[in-house]
């Protein structure tokens, strides 16, 4: 896998023209985790559980290791991240690879565009190396999804206009390769996880649907091209509003094919050292095998953080509400779920290379699903962590 992730990365090289003046670098992190996880049986394993880890595994785990190999010049970037995640799938997977072009402008108005695959670009949490998150070890409902099942498979294009601090962002794409995004959100709703899916691996859908069986998330179905637009306006570096329409335009009577659209909105707000983050999306997926036959799933999720930066020390809240509704032809569904879920997160850096974190995490929600395999409906989990994770 690392020799097909340098090798996509020259290929971009190769057809961008990025030649011999272009600048190389390489990023990475690992870590090593104390958990303390709850007595469900985790959705990676084929259980109904919400959270990564579950009771029975080993208290000391290695949980991610991840490196960016980037190539750069003027106007030229390109980037391809590789995960090392041993447990799950495929052991050495590539999370995203892509190239952007940026010319230099001397006007308030500039333009970018890239090609390739990487993640849509409205997450408020996750903009830290491989896509981690910067103020707690778990994302959000909403980005714990977005790294679940969707990736920007195609091109993506961007027009900004900056004066005295204020920015006006518009971003538009098509993508292919995502008609099965919205399988995993019907099957088993929202979850809560730092692990990215790769582009190359196989998810594990539950057992109580399809007993072992897993699924390729990244493929084209029906030749249509997917498409979303993303706004956003921000106000003197410190406040920021974002809009995002998202439509795959998959042909849900394809075989395995998922049409799966959303609207959603982000808001920023920077007080001092108070950093304030809030979310919601709301959307829907749908897949109809037969004239007479469909399984359609209303997705809504909200989240709100505060996040207090003390220099080497970074202190962060979160609260989540969730909910699905499924329905078919023969009426609503047992895969519907409600829930909410609590974070509470402390991180140190006594080093520059070095992040000792603290996590608690609580979700509880119910889910009729559960009393079909004999479990309680009502489900309250709980997991906490210490992670030591170095930067290299």
């Amino acid at each position: 896998m690392i020799h097909r992730a340098l090798s996509s990365l020259a290929a971009l090289l190769t057809l961008t023209g990025v030649g011999h003046a272009a600048e190389f670098g390489f990023d990475g992190y690992a870590d090593v985790r104390l958990v303390a996880p709850s007595g469900t049986r985790s959705y990676l394993d084929g259980g109904l559980g919400k959270l990564r880890f579950e009771h029975g595994d080993s208290n000391i785990k290695l949980g991610d290791l991840y490196g960016e190999v980037r190539a750069s010049d003027d106007a030229w970037f390109a980037l391809a991240d590789i995960r090392i995640s041993p447990e799950y799938g495929n052991g050495i997977d590539l999370t995203q690879v892509y190239v952007r072009y940026a010319p230099p402008s001397g006007t308030n108005w500039h333009w970018s565009a890239r090609a390739g695959a990487f993640f849509p670009p409205f997450s408020l949490e996750n903009e830290q190396l491989g896509w981690s998150t910067f103020w707690t070890l778990t994302p959000s409902a909403i980005n714990s999804w977005v790294g679940a099942e969707l990736r920007t498979i195609g091109a993506e294009g961007t027009v900004e206009w900056t004066s005295n601090g204020n920015a006006i962002t518009l971003i538009g794409a098509v993508f292919g390769f995502n008609d099965p995004a919205g399988l995993l959100m019907a099957d088993r709703g929202w979850n809560f996880d730092d692990r990215i899916v790769g582009l190359f691996e196989k998810s594990r859908l539950p057992d109580a649907i399809s007993p072992g069986a897993h699924r390729y998330l990244f493929r084209e179905l029906d030749n249509s091209p997917g498409w979303y637009l993303d706004l956003s306006y921000e106000i003197d570096g410190k406040t920021g509003f974002e809009l995002m329409r998202y439509d795959n335009e998959a042909d849900p009577r394809r075989p395995r094919a998922w049409h799966t659209k959303f609207w959603e909105a982000g808001f920023r707000q920077q007080l001092g050292p108070i950093t304030l983050l809030a979310q919601g999306m709301s959307g829907d997926t749908v897949i109809r095998p037969t004239a007479a036959a469909f399984i359609a799933t209303d997705f809504d999720s909200a989240y709100a953080l505060i996040g207090w930066d003390l220099d080497d020390w970074w202190l962060a809240a979160r609260a989540d509400v969730f909910q699905t509704r499924t329905r078919t032809a023969a009426g609503p569904s047992a895969l519907s779920e409600d829930g909410h879920a609590f974070d509470l997160t402390a991180s140190w850096v006594p080093r520059r290379w070095l992040r000792l974190s603290a996590e608690a995490l609580l979700v509880e929600d119910r889910r009729a699903q559960r009393a079909l395999v004999g479990e309680t409906p009502q489900q309250s989990e709980h997991q906490f962590q210490l992670v030591a994770r170095t930067y290299f």
